[in-house]
């Protein structure tokens, strides 16, 4: 032990005062400045249109509520994008259908972006023979007609198209939630072209977070022969595409699988439409997705504007977890 040399032991009760003799300093001077709490991060909407074919043939009043409730709802649901998941008209060849949709959609242009997915009765040749026209011939003159890449290239969102200078694929980006989206549109059942198209998208954004927006996917259960066409090339691939929003089938549905790289895909179908005139009803519906960024959940409610109601149930009501970026979550 090393001894220390003089050094004057003082009393007890003298260093006890000398101590209390010491200035007092403030506690706010001792103690350490408290970590701000981080702000939370402000819920936001996704609007998804599904089929508004039979609405468009014979309820456009349907339509034209969707849209224009969005449009006055914007703020106060904080809506960033509105998808339309294609069938947009029921009959291609009949322009009363296309007037009535470019109506409808016109009461979102200057307020909020949106994106229209081209399903089959969007195409051309569906007038002249259904699925085996289409499949022969997937012009889209109408659709470009009455959705010019005008339209789309205006918006602020905007990101591409394929072909250039055309509707029938796009991409759009924006920011919410504190997390850059990309929401990446495809023609009904793409070809190879396309489909090498959107990969090249996908890869070439790899901070943004991936909606996928087309017509035919799943039937609410499994995936058809186009979506699994498209979970290979593109949906199943990439480790930031994170949904598939889609239609097409009279049904609504939920799956979620892990992509290639661990990532979950939440895959979301919902169509509402019927010839039924005494259940026409069902064709006002559209979805309200509501991403809380901090809790990763998504809310999904489905509603009707112009009867103002909620459908209820698991597949019409619920909740999907796991929705944040650089997350790979639990399948919920």
């Amino acid at each position: 032990m090393r001894r220390c040399r003089n050094r004057a032991v003082l009393p007890l009760a003298r260093v006890v005062r000398v101590v209390c003799a010491l200035p007092l300093l403030p506690l706010a001077l001792l103690a350490p400045a408290p970590v701000p709490a981080r702000a939370a991060t402000p819920p936001f909407t996704i609007v998804v249109l599904p089929d508004t074919q039979i609405a468009t043939q014979n309820h456009p009043e349907y339509f034209d509520a969707q849209t224009q409730w969005i449009a006055d709802n914007r703020t106060a649901h904080n809506i960033r994008f509105v998808i339309h998941v294609g069938d947009i008209v029921e009959w291609p060849a009949r322009t009363s259908d296309w007037e009535r949709a470019r109506r409808a959609m016109d009461r979102l242009d200057g307020k909020v972006p949106y994106t229209v997915a081209v399903g089959n009765h969007d195409m051309d040749a569906w007038s002249r023979g259904g699925y085996d026209a289409v499949a022969a011939d997937r012009g889209t003159a109408r659709f470009n007609t009455y959705f010019p890449y005008g339209v789309f290239s205006s918006m602020s969102t905007f990101g591409g198209s394929y072909p250039t200078n055309a509707s029938d694929n796009a991409f759009h980006r924006f920011s919410a939630g504190g997390i850059d989206w990309l929401v990446l549109t495809l023609k009904y059942n793409p070809t190879d072209a396309e489909l090498a198209w959107a990969a090249n998208v996908v890869a070439t954004n790899p901070m943004s977070q991936v909606v996928v927006d087309t017509h035919d996917f799943t039937d609410g259960t499994t995936r058809s022969t186009a979506g699994q066409r498209i979970w290979t090339t593109v949906a199943g691939r990439f480790a930031n595409v994170s949904m598939v929003i889609s239609g097409h089938y009279t049904n609504q549905g939920y799956r979620a699988d892990a992509g290639a790289d661990g990532n979950v895909v939440h895959q979301v179908m919902a169509d509402y439409q019927t010839y039924s005139e005494p259940a026409a009803a069902e064709n006002s519906y559209l979805r309200l997705m509501r991403f809380n960024p901090d809790a990763g959940t998504v809310d999904v409610r489905t509603y009707s504007p112009y009867f103002n109601t909620y459908k209820t149930g698991v597949h019409n009501q619920f909740t999907i977890y796991g929705v944040r970026r650089g997350v790979r979550a639990a399948v919920p």
